[in-house]
């Protein structure tokens, strides 16, 4: 079964370490290249049209293949053909786990959108994360997702951030009972998110650079980040 863990005590590579023109994001080359440098990786899983969770972050196909058309009306043999663009190609959910050294923890985010059953594919993929032995989470920006989630797997609720959504209360959720929050840089000073920190761990997404990595660290428990050095982010995120 998949364990619980500290979220504080790792940095997280956002859909992989990936990098423009090297190692295409959500690849497994990009996931166990974040393994190497002992950093926990943050991804993305939607359902195929036969409902295998695949990871990819796009509704649809277009922005990192050569393909086109909906990530859903595709089943997953045919998606798992696919070549993203700079190599590799589309993998399932059961890939990544068979692959995955577990040393390090998974954020799996689940992408609920289009024609998707959010609960049902919250318990499908929670079916093949309790078969797996490392440090695991599930976590989505849907509360019926998240919801949906068995509360013996560790679940975060990701926040839209407040300038697309409105919401003055970030903190507030429909879930009742989760292990940590999940916001954009942009409302990590968020004082109702600050004051949830004493019960739940803030993470913050997607940190772009060092400055705003060492910023960020002194009011957030962890972040998922892109594009800069994995040492230093391990170093301003884990203080090490």
């Amino acid at each position: 079964m998949a364990e619980r863990f500290d979220p504080s005590a790792y940095a997280y590579a956002h859909r992989g370490l990936w990098t423009t023109g090297g190692l295409p994001e959500n690849s497994l080359a990009a996931f166990l290249a974040a393994a190497e440098h002992g950093l926990g990786i943050e991804f993305d899983v939607r359902p195929s049209a036969d409902g295998i969770p695949v990871i990819f972050h796009d509704p649809v196909l277009d922005r990192t293949t050569e393909q086109t058309g909906a990530v859903e009306s595709r089943i997953s043999a045919e998606l798992t053909e696919i070549s993203l663009i700079g190599g590799g190609a589309i993998i399932t959910l059961e890939t990544l786990l068979e692959a995955w050294p577990a040393t390090t923890p998974l954020l799996c985010e689940m992408k609920v959108d289009g024609a998707t059953d959010s609960a049902r594919f919250a318990r499908t993929v929670a079916d093949l994360m309790m078969r797996h032995t490392g440090p695991a989470a599930m976590m989505s920006f849907c509360t019926e997702a998240v919801a949906a989630t068995p509360e013996h797997v560790q679940r975060g609720q990701l926040i839209l951030p407040s300038s697309m959504s409105g919401a003055t209360d970030l903190a507030a959720t429909a879930v009742t009972k989760v292990d940590y929050l999940a916001c954009h840089t942009s409302d990590a000073a968020d004082p109702g998110l600050q004051a949830a920190r004493s019960t739940l761990p803030l993470i913050t997404w997607t940190v772009k650079d060092t400055d705003a990595c060492e910023a960020l660290s002194a009011i957030t428990d962890s972040q998922i980040f892109e594009g800069f050095d994995p040492a230093l982010a391990k170093r301003h995120i884990l203080n090490t």
